[in-house]
């Protein structure tokens, strides 16, 4: 849909650039025209969800992922924070900001926390898969994904086998627009 809408701009652009070699009163319509342009890339982004919920087929896993956290604004915290609650067999948790990292890949945006940070006997990470999810006119979307639970073996000396063992976890999501507290 992005691309569209440059499309559109670089159109409407070039016909107005010609446009104005003509005319002077032509810069008027070019401005107009943009700020439509700017008012369809707005409506565009107002279709992204800023809130996925996530759970696992037996429904002992729940994960809730704000791609931009909702208030309190915290001050030891970037602008456009994350936040994300796990709900699990290890326990309740909630990341916040820096707690969170995020990479982008082919298979969408992949969202690590560390569960357990226990570095002897080895740390428990949880890695969510989150593909990029539109909305249609504001409308919940359902889709599929995985996280993956990885585990370190810790300070173990010159043990033979894999050194991350890994679970992965089949997930339900869904992805909305919900209005959040400042």
């Amino acid at each position: 849909m992005r691309s569209k809408i440059s499309q559109f701009v670089a159109i409407t652009t070039s016909i107005l650039v010609f446009g104005t070699l003509g005319a002077v009163s032509s810069v008027r319509a070019f401005a107009v025209d943009l700020k439509v342009a700017q008012k369809l890339a707005q409506a565009v982004e107002l279709n992204q969800a800023n809130q996925y919920t996530f759970t696992d087929p037996i429904r002992t896993t729940q994960i809730v992922f704000y791609p931009q956290a909702p208030g309190p604004v915290r001050t030891d915290e970037p602008r456009g924070a994350s936040q994300l609650t796990y709900q699990g067999p290890e326990g309740e948790f909630t990341f916040r900001g820096k707690e969170i990292r995020k990479q982008k890949s082919p298979l969408g945006l992949l969202i690590t926390v560390t569960l357990e940070p226990n570095f002897d006997q080895g740390q428990l990470e949880l890695t969510l898969v989150l593909p990029t999810v539109n909305l249609q006119n504001g409308q919940k979307q359902g889709f599929d994904t995985v996280a993956i639970k990885s585990r370190g073996l810790g300070f173990v000396i010159n043990r033979a086998g894999a050194e991350q063992n890994y679970l992965t976890l089949p997930l339900k999501g869904v992805a909305e627009s919900v209005i959040l507290p400042l």
